[in-house]
């Protein structure tokens, strides 16, 4: 008996494989494409929570690529560049690093925007509104 519900657990999950549990990427189809990262960023300033730690933060996205985030608690800063790569990922390259951190953007029913990155969920833009809203 212990093995048929062994075996019966294994294939249920076996046949929910491809379902989109809370620690995993959505699908590829409904990931925002080059066109829609750049409207929603490119020249705009973006509020952010990083789900880490649920720390909220300022980001400017300038028209030529450069950016400025600022944390609410501190006002820490931080600086570096931004563009969309080949796989239509928003990527940001923090001064004084050699590798960019890219993200897959997904965008949720109640208008907030995903930031997956390996399939974890590593931060959310909560709005976003023309012009560096905070002079960054």
């Amino acid at each position: 008996m212990r093995a048929l519900f062994f075996i019966g657990f294994i294939l249920v999950a076996w046949s929910t494989g491809g379902v989109v549990t809370a620690g995993d990427e959505p699908t590829d189809e409904l990931a925002l494409g080059k066109a829609e990262i750049l409207e929603l960023v490119r020249e705009k300033s973006t509020e952010c929570r990083k789900e880490k730690d649920q720390s909220l933060c300022t980001n400017w996205f300038g028209k030529y690529g450069t950016f400025k985030r600022q944390m609410h608690a501190d006002d820490a800063r931080r600086e570096g560049v931004w563009f969309v790569d080949d796989k239509d990922r928003l990527c940001i390259l923090w001064q004084r690093k050699i590798s960019p951190m890219c993200f897959t953007l997904y965008e949720q029913d109640d208008g907030t925007y995903n930031l997956y990155k390996k399939g974890k969920h590593i931060s959310t833009l909560l709005s976003s509104e023309p012009g560096n809203v905070k002079d960054l």
